[in-house]
């Protein structure tokens, strides 16, 4: 048999190993945080506490095209939000300015 053959599995069992390994740590992390996510809930001494907090909304990027997806996605988001913004606060100009009798055609 070639001792190539025999390190070339260990090697595999070894990556193996780790990607498990970091599995379970992602799984522990996704555990905690869903733990940490009802921590305010929690009552202690009678005292009234706040609402829970909403869990992720979406997985942890864990490789660099999830980030990147994840900040375009965000982007994105941010861009929408100032456009309707920016249509809100027009809407408003027009109202006014039709309110006070201009021309708004020009």
């Amino acid at each position: 048999m070639d001792c190539e053959l025999v390190r070339a599995y260990r090697k595999a069992y070894e990556y193996k190993q780790e990607y498990d390994n970091s599995q379970l740590w992602l799984q522990g992390l996704y555990i905690y945080r869903a733990i940490e996510a009802q921590r305010p809930g929690w009552v202690f001494y009678g005292k009234k506490s706040p609402k829970p907090e909403k869990y992720m909304d979406k997985p942890l990027a864990v490789t660099k095209a999830m980030q990147e997806k994840y900040a375009h996605e965000e982007t994105m988001k941010m861009a929408e939000q100032f456009r309707q913004a920016f249509r809100s606060r027009n809407n408003k100009f027009k109202e006014q300015a039709t309110e006070g009798g201009e021309d708004t055609d020009g």
